[in-house]
């Protein structure tokens, strides 16, 4: 069939578009290494992106009429989070001369605190807490909004800004060099929990319980083993936060790739973290692991925890939990899994996880329209007596309650869908695997996880079929290594799919992660390689197009690389 052109244009979101969608359209390699630039002429573009790469659109509209509101500077920006802990989050990060370029340093006396109040409802009044800051510093403050993933929604703000008119400035003002701390600021209201979170805690349990590899741990979950987020990475932020509390002692263990802010997270702790990227089988991992931990163990030490996403992003290996199970009873440590590329559909973690942590924004939700992060914490585990009270006890919603509306009404069509993008996404990788075996073609490799040497370990907790569900499968995510730079370039440039970051959505999108998102840190980007997440790769989130539109138009830009290949070759 005739390949399919996009005609959405740059900077616009998936179809329908709509206000609040979380994707944006933006066609070309080096377009997708000028967002992470963040180039002045293309940002001016987008008409959406993703929330937690900045303020935007509503909530850029309120920030706006804030910054009027409080007479701030014209040299001056502003972020804007429920949580009072935003405040000292931001001194910290701003002041952090280890980690934030010295031209991003904020002095303290320049970093603003200010507090607000709006009433959204009749019943419901939310303080809003502000920090502004000269915008010539900014990364050394956004960073907060981008790693942690605290800040508010696009539907929390539409909502401030219709009552706008009722806006209170409470009488406080500090700055940087005050104490921030939480008894001396104004109490915060927080969002409201509401039959909407319930619903959703009660969907998450009840697909976490379907067809379990461990019946007894299974039927042991209630919705009060979930906790809701406002995103996937703020729901990693409040559990690594409650665990370096707990174990406040040891590094953070990292196996293999992670998600580039995850990975900043942990290298940002306290004490640091040990990354174990190769994660393959015919890495030393657990050879390299256990002689790492019992070095520990002789110092009297233990690692805080140990984090780990199954499959990673974006190279999709599954690392051994069933071994890495036995190491973590062994030397008393908790496993963290990140279950969001495999998702509740296909895989069951419940056996092997300490806590389970899920970007709900993406499969579960599944058509890029609204953000969330879950956490579970089976009460099976021997971290949960510890745990769960702190989490209880400090917890505090910021989750705005149409945001968990809509998530739970999207989340009904999860596993037809799921089906569909199991389906397609090993179509495609079959496909682009045969190209592989193919010495006139510019691939090189491809990583899905059927097609790698750690399949074992994604079988082994792979859920069975049930009615309902008969074909458990490995996800929509895949990868595609190609043999340089300029051939991934002309196959990327020549592939008529949605362009952008974001996985799990309803349409298929590809996008050069790795060159794009650490090609502006070179000796990362070094580090990287060194375990397959290499810069000539292009990622590929499936989507629920037909299979034969799919395998259509990714031919059509195979046939282009090839015939770039060609026209090189003939070169030399």
């Amino acid at each position: 069939m005739p390949v399919k052109v996009i005609t959405t244009e740059l900077g616009h979101s998936l179809p329908p578009e709509q206000p609040h969608n979380i994707t944006f359209h933006i066609p070309g390699w080096e377009t997708a290494k000028a967002l992470r630039r963040g180039d002045p002429n293309l940002l001016s573009k987008l008409s959406s992106i993703y929330p937690r790469f900045g303020p935007w659109c509503e909530v850029r509209q309120l920030s706006t009429a804030l910054h009027k509101a409080l007479s701030l500077p014209e040299t001056y920006g502003l972020i804007i989070f429920v949580h009072p802990d935003s405040f000292t989050t931001a001194q910290r990060y701003s002041s952090d001369g280890k980690w934030r370029k010295p031209e991003h340093l904020v002095p303290p006396s320049d970093l603003w605190f200010r507090v607000v109040e709006i009433p959204i409802s009749s019943e419901d009044k939310v303080r809003l807490y502000i920090t502004a800051f000269p915008q010539k510093h900014g990364p050394g403050v956004v960073g907060t909004w981008q790693n942690y993933g605290c800040g508010i929604s696009s539907r929390l703000a539409a909502a401030c800004l219709a009552h706008l008119d009722s806006l209170a400035i409470l009488p406080f003002t500090a700055t940087g060099a005050d104490d921030v701390s939480l008894p001396n600021i104004p109490e915060p209201t927080y969002l409201p929990l509401t039959e909407a979170h319930t619903g959703l805690k009660s969907r998450i349990v009840e697909l976490a319980q379907r067809s379990p590899l461990d019946k007894e741990k299974a039927n042991l979950l209630s919705p009060e083993n979930v906790f809701l987020y406002p995103t996937g990475m703020a729901a990693v932020w409040r559990l690594h936060n409650a665990l370096i509390t707990l174990r406040p002692e040891g590094e953070i263990v990292v196996l293999g790739s992670v998600f580039h802010n995850s990975y900043h997270l942990f290298e940002e702790s306290p004490n640091g973290m040990k990354h174990f990227g190769s994660c393959d089988a015919k890495s030393n991992l657990f050879d390299e692991l256990e002689k790492y931990l019992e070095g520990e163990k002789q110092k009297g030490g233990r690692p805080a925890y140990c984090f780990a996403e199954f499959p990673s992003n974006p190279i999709l290996v599954s690392v051994d939990l069933v071994r890495l199970r036995k190491l973590a009873d062994k030397y008393d440590f908790p496993i963290i899994i990140d279950d969001t590329i495999g998702s509740f559909a296909n895989i069951d973690v419940l056996p092997v996880a300490d806590v389970i942590v899920t970007s709900i924004t993406k499969s579960l939700s599944g058509y890029a329209n609204c953000m969330g992060g879950s956490l579970l914490l089976p009460p099976s585990t021997p971290l949960s007596p510890s745990l769960s009270p702190l989490l209880t006890t400090t917890f505090r919603n910021e989750y705005f309650h149409p945001d968990a509306s809509l998530l739970l009404s999207n989340s009904q069509s999860y596993l037809a869908r799921s089906a569909t993008l199991n389906s397609n996404a090993l179509s495609l990788a079959t496909y682009l695997n045969s190209e592989a075996q193919d010495p006139s073609s510019p691939v090189k490799a491809v990583f899905y996880p059927p097609f790698l040497d750690t399949k074992p370990n994604y079988d082994a907790v792979m859920r069975a079929p049930t009615p309902e569900f008969p074909n458990p499968g490995y996800g929509c995510l895949l990868a595609v290594d190609f043999e340089s730079l300029d051939l991934a370039k002309t196959f990327y440039d020549s592939l008529s799919v949605y362009q952008g970051p974001h996985l799990g959505a309803h349409l298929t999108l590809a996008f050069p992660f790795n060159d794009a998102i650490w090609g502006v840190e070179p000796e990362a980007a070094e580090y990287l390689k060194t375990f397959g997440a290499n810069p000539e790769q292009v990622r590929v989130s499936v989507g629920l197009e037909s299979e034969e539109e799919l395998i259509d138009t990714f031919k059509y830009a195979m046939e282009k690389a090839k015939g770039e290949k060609k026209r090189l070759t003939s070169q030399n």
